[in-house]
């Protein structure tokens, strides 16, 4: 087995290549996801399952689950060497991957296709996985939990929740209220959008989004039934591009 030593020199630091790789943005605020194995399931931002019958639940030390979780990512480069470290129930485990190069033994799986690729950990049973990092190279550094708000705007490239309010008076019920609303960082690719919860409207007859060409801002777009007083009350949405 080969030997890692892991470093935290002084004023050196490394990127995780891996978005949420401490699972601590959790757009979506559930407490806990489950699957059934018709299809997969995304939780805390930027992770996936999609064995039938496995869970994942957010905890104060990462997530605990007995599901194989996923990450899919931009293609590594061709024959560069990566190194993958999580951590389990507190415990290291290392793996060293050649870019492009399939890798499917236990714990930590590495898996190629056409244009994404994927990082695969299993626990064994029910565990918890406190933090995954992939770094380029075989230098393997101390792990370092990422600054929340840097690891909020990684993740909004892929995974956002916006909520509108907005109350006006119609004077012309062919006149639909356009508002725009610009997003904390541009999306990656164009997102599917889903009503998540809504409050309380007043003579609304359709609300609908629009994501402009540069994915950075959205038009909420608001018909009335009939002139006069037009409200909606925290509509909150939410908007994915993350791979499946």
């Amino acid at each position: 087995m080969k030997k890692y030593h892991f470093l935290n020199p002084k004023g050196v630091t490394a990127r995780n290549l891996l978005i949420n790789g401490d699972f601590q943005v959790n757009q979506r605020c559930q407490s806990s996801y489950t699957c059934d194995g018709t299809k997969r399931v995304y939780g805390v931002d930027m992770w996936s399952f999609s064995k039938s019958n496995t869970f994942m639940k957010v905890t104060e030390n990462g997530i605990e689950t007995n599901a194989p979780i996923s990450q899919m990512f931009n293609k590594l480069k061709s024959g560069v060497k990566y190194t993958v470290v999580c951590s389990i129930d507190n415990v290291i485990h290392t793996k060293s991957i050649v870019g492009g190069t399939y890798d499917t033994s236990q714990t930590i799986m590495y898996l190629t296709f056409n244009d994404v690729e994927r990082i695969v950990i299993t626990p064994n049973g029910t565990q918890t996985i406190n933090y995954v990092d992939l770094f380029e190279g075989e230098v393997v550094y101390k792990h370092q939990k990422e600054d929340y708000a840097i690891a909020l705007t990684r993740c909004q490239r892929y995974i956002v929740v916006v909520s509108f309010t907005l109350m006006h008076f119609i004077y012309d019920k062919n006149y639909p209220i356009i508002q725009p609303h610009l997003l904390p960082v541009p999306m990656a690719s164009s997102p599917s959008v889903t009503l998540l919860s809504k409050g309380s409207e007043g003579n609304v007859s359709q609300v609908t989004l629009t994501m402009l060409e540069h994915r950075d801002t959205l038009l909420l777009t608001v018909e009335p039934i009939v002139a006069g007083n037009m409200a909606i009350y925290k509509y909150r949405y939410l908007l994915t591009c993350e791979p499946l």
